[in-house]
């Protein structure tokens, strides 16, 4: 068996990017999608064009290719992103930071999925992130991310498990406390152990560091960036988005915002 050094930031991604689509194939991104898109247009949204930030390999913005949008996927991993070039050429593809990203266009809608936030870890660092959602926005688009709940900090986070796809091996151990509290931080450590053409396995390790993000700094964090929340939704362990946001029963929550009347990103 060949070992791997533990990786952590933004390099984890890097070596986790060929196993990805396996450790994420329960995830029905179709049915998010249009369950995505049925809410939007509850708030008054219309549009063709998407900027998806932290788009990965691009499962999170295959769905809306399909759907006939004009799709730009931005990450901060080359390695998600080849793996994304290779599915969609027709893409076009951002190699950047979403806490420095400049202006690449104006999108009706831009999303950040998968709970990527999350992994900013501090209060400023989620402001340049939406800094930037605020300067790619179009007038009259909506903007729609998703973040972890406390009850995923104190389950999820707090938990060891195992699963296997296609001969691939995935061990989570979680490095978070039960009790874990709102703004807390957590990490989760995940051990890849993957089948090679001569019959032994190699051993990929990332570990992984997020932060909860209380509703209240979001919005206040919004509203720095001259961006108006409209709409905060739960997320059932099946997928499905709810009206009531519940952070203890809940593991995501959804958040659509769109800029103030009259304002901009400042």
């Amino acid at each position: 068996m060949k070992a791997t050094l533990i990786e952590t930031g933004p390099s984890a991604y890097d070596s986790f990017a060929p196993y990805y689509d396996a450790f994420t194939a329960a995830s029905d991104y179709e049915t998010w999608t249009a369950q995505v898109l049925e809410l939007a247009a509850r708030h008054g949204w219309r549009g063709h064009t998407l900027l998806d930030l932290a788009c990965g390999t691009g499962k999170s913005f295959l769905p809306f290719l399909r759907r006939g949008f004009d799709v730009t996927g931005c990450d901060s991993s080359s390695a998600m992103l080849a793996e994304a070039a290779r599915k969609a050429p027709e893409a076009k593809l951002v190699h950047a930071d979403v806490r420095n990203l400049t202006m690449v266009g104006r999108f009706d809608l831009v999303t950040c999925f998968d709970d990527s936030l999350n992994y900013l870890l501090d209060a400023d660092n989620l402001a340049a992130a939406l800094h930037s959602v605020a300067a790619n926005l179009a007038p009259g688009g909506l903007a729609v991310f998703d973040l972890n709940t406390l009850r995923a900090y104190r389950t999820t986070f707090a938990r060891d498990s195992v699963s296997v796809r296609d001969e691939t091996m995935f061990v989570w151990r979680g490095e978070c406390a039960p009790g874990a509290g709102p703004g807390c931080r957590a990490s989760a450590r995940i051990d890849v152990f993957a089948s090679r053409d001569d019959g032994l396995y190699e051993r990929v390790g990332t570990r992984h560091e997020q932060r909860h993000f209380p509703r209240e700094l979001v919005v206040e964090r919004l509203r720095r960036a001259r961006l108006e929340c409209v709409g905060v939704h739960g997320v059932l362990d099946s997928g499905e988005l709810v009206e009531r946001p519940d952070e203890s029963t809940q593991l995501k929550v959804l958040y659509i915002a769109r800029h103030v009347k009259g304002g901009a990103a400042q």
